[in-house]
């Protein structure tokens, strides 16, 4: 049963995630290029979920989608409407080929929706349509209402009810719905889930029909990628365990830093992750030194992209950036992104170090809990080695230059040599 109220708190989370909802930000680690920026692709999964909406509305459509998305899209090798056009073409337009031709691209038996299918292909062949953005522009043209009475006798009635759904944004509704409880973690009402939609609309000055769409490309090119967001939870659980114990490990006192998660609802969906910060420090105004770390995700609208970044203060020379970023590629990652974020004349400077990981935290319904824990525990170590990397390399910038320069610049492609042998 559907929760009919939004209390502030998800009420907010739900607009937060709507307000930094960049469909164009594509997930471009985990999708082919059906779902990042090739336009007749794009048009060809519109066009398939346009046709599933053919009456009587049957609970299996999104399921449809989704092997279309996973299984029927890939083996046909179906890239644009052209394509579909070509299949559709070998099979005779009769119960028996119709029958066939859902089975191969849904999966189930639905002859109606193949039959709006093959008339909406030829009314977008009719008007020279092969692309996405070509398709939402005519939709709201003149040009778009007469085509629509010229081939009334052709599409036919069920046909034209589509068309009509798609301009008005009718069939984003369920996208719409399903980008709202992936945000929430629960069900949510229809008109709860519009209202929000309204209201983040009007705070980003993008009319509610747009942003709608938005989703729904997005929501509709992810059904192939399967997400489950209640194991990010356990994933970033799994991090911070392992990120304490190294970090105590190495150091050899687990009370001189703290890993802090993020909350629950925020790991499942939005920037969030982990934080490694000391319980208490005094801070020497001569010697520069890491203060923090911060390993988390993008937002699930931005593809839950894993980044890194290591705060620190005091000055560090050109000479110690370029040895830093040496040291960090002779261990065989990347160099880090190193800028200052205040360094004011009169104050202690503070700089910030990151990095941005091809990894996405991307997780399957079937994905077992031991190897979610295995990636977790790697990631853990990855980041605990680059914090403890970034700290000595830092601790070394605060060393007269020389003979530290000469450490820090000079042996770090000797060091590189050694670890290659290795």
């Amino acid at each position: 049963m559907l929760d009919d109220s939004l209390t502030p708190e998800p009420f907010e989370r739900l607009l937060t995630a709507l307000l930094e909802f960049p469909a164009q930000q594509s997930h471009r680690s985990q999708m082919s290029n059906h779902e990042t920026g090739d336009g007749a692709a794009q048009l060809l999964l519109e066009l398939i979920d346009t046709a599933l909406h053919t009456p009587p509305a049957w609970p299996q459509r999104m399921a449809a989608v989704r092997y279309f998305c996973k299984h029927a899209r890939p083996r046909l090798g179906l890239d644009s409407l052209r394509d579909l056009q070509a299949l559709l073409e070998q099979y005779l337009q009769s119960d028996e080929g119709d029958a066939e031709l859902a089975r191969l691209l849904w999966n189930v038996e639905a002859r109606e929706p193949v039959r709006a299918l093959r008339v909406l292909v030829w009314f977008m062949a009719a008007y020279g349509i092969t692309e996405l953005v070509q398709w939402h522009a005519w939709m709201g043209t003149a040009g778009f209402e007469e085509a629509l009475r010229e081939s009334l006798d052709t599409l036919g009635a069920v046909a034209v009810v589509l068309l009509w759904q798609a301009k008005s944004g009718r069939t984003d509704h369920a996208w719409v719905l399903r980008f709202a409880r992936r945000a929430l973690g629960r069900s949510v009402s229809e008109g709860h889930a519009m209202l929000a939609f309204r209201d983040a609309a009007e705070a980003m000055g993008v009319p509610q029909l747009v942003l709608a769409r938005q989703v729904a490309q997005l929501e509709r090119a992810t059904m192939g990628i399967d997400d489950a967001p209640g194991l990010h939870v356990l994933w970033w659980q799994c991090v911070a365990e392992a990120l304490q114990a190294h970090i105590a490990q190495e150091q050899g006192n687990s009370d001189e830093w703290r890993v802090e998660l993020s909350p629950t609802a925020a790991l499942r969906y939005a920037e969030a992750g982990v934080v490694l910060e000391p319980t208490a420090r005094a801070l020497r105004a001569d010697v520069p030194m890491a203060t923090a770390m911060r390993l988390g995700q993008n937002s699930w609208a931005q593809g839950l992209r894993l980044w890194l970044k290591i705060e620190g203060e005091g000055r560090l020379s050109a000479a110690h950036q370029a040895a830093i970023a040496e040291r960090f590629e002779a261990a065989g990652h990347q160099a880090p992104q190193l800028r200052y974020v205040n360094a004011v004349s009169g104050e202690r400077a503070t700089w910030l170090a990151t990095w941005y990981w091809e990894e996405t935290v991307w997780m399957s319904r079937d994905m077992a809990v031991t190897d979610v824990r295995r990636w977790a525990q790697d990631t853990a170590l990855n980041a605990a080695e680059h914090w403890l990397l970034m700290r000595g390399m830092v601790a070394l910038a605060g060393k007269p230059l020389e003979p530290a320069a000469e450490l820090v610049a000079g042996d770090v492609k000797r060091e590189a040599t050694n670890e290659k042998k290795f």
